[in-house]
C-alpha cells in the first residue's frame, strides 16, 4: 500500500466516537471551501466560481450537520483506507536503517474530529487546512500522532509499548 502524497493526503475522521481513515485528493479536505475561494479572489485570481463544489459532492462547507453524508460519499467513492493494511505495510518497511522518508506516506496528515469540532493538521506544505475550518471550529498545526489525541488502537505505529514512529523520527 502506497499513498501518493504528491496528489493525496491521509486523513483520520472521528465521528460519533468511531474512527475512519481516508485518502483522497488534497482539495477534498478543505473543510470551508468558501473561505478558501475568497482568499483566491482577494489575491486577484479571476474566473473562480464560488458556487462550484462539484469535485466535493457540492458541499461548500463540511461541518457537523452534513458530516454523515460526506463520510458516506467518501466510502461510496472508495476513499476509505484499511488502517490494518497501513500497519502491515509499515512493519514490512521498517528496518534498523529506516528513515522517516521510508514510511511517511503511511501516516495521517489531518485529524478531523466532528465530535469535538476540531481539526489538527500535520500537513506542512503549501495547503493550510487549519486556516479553512467551519465557523465555531478550532484548528491547530500539531503533531497529533505524538500526542494523546488518538486511542492506542488507532496508533498502529505503537506495538508492544514501542513507538516505532518516534524512534524513526529520532534517527533523523
Amino acid at each position: 500500500m502506497n499513498i501518493d502524497k504528491n496528489e493525496n493526503i491521509l486523513v483520520i475522521i472521528k465521528h460519533d466516537g468511531l474512527y475512519h481513515w481516508f485518502s483522497s485528493f488534497k482539495e477534498m479536505w478543505i473543510l470551508d471551501r468558501i473561505k478558501w475561494i475568497n482568499d483566491f479572489i482577494a489575491s486577484g485570481v479571476k474566473g473562480i466560481d464560488i458556487d462550484d463544489h462539484l469535485e466535493r459532492y457540492n458541499i461548500a462547507t463540511v461541518n457537523k450537520n452534513n458530516s454523515i453524508d460526506f463520510i458516506q460519499r467518501l466510502k461510496d467513492d472508495n476513499f476509505l483506507i484499511d488502517k490494518n493494511k497501513l500497519a502491515d505495510e509499515f512493519y514490512k518497511r521498517i528496518t534498523s536503517k529506516s528513515t522517516w522518508w521510508d514510511v511517511y506516506d503511511l501516516f495521517p496528515d489531518l485529524f478531523i474530529d466532528f465530535d469535538s469540532l476540531i481539526l489538527y493538521s500535520e500537513y506542512v506544505e503549501v495547503m493550510h487546512y487549519e486556516k479553512y475550518i467551519p465557523d465555531g471550529w478550532v484548528s491547530e498545526l500539531k503533531d497529533f500522532c505524538a500526542e494523546p489525541f488518538l486511542p492506542l488502537n488507532e496508533m498502529f505505529w505503537i506495538k508492544n509499548g514501542i513507538d516505532h514512529r518516534k524512534n524513526i523520527i529520532l534517527k533523523g
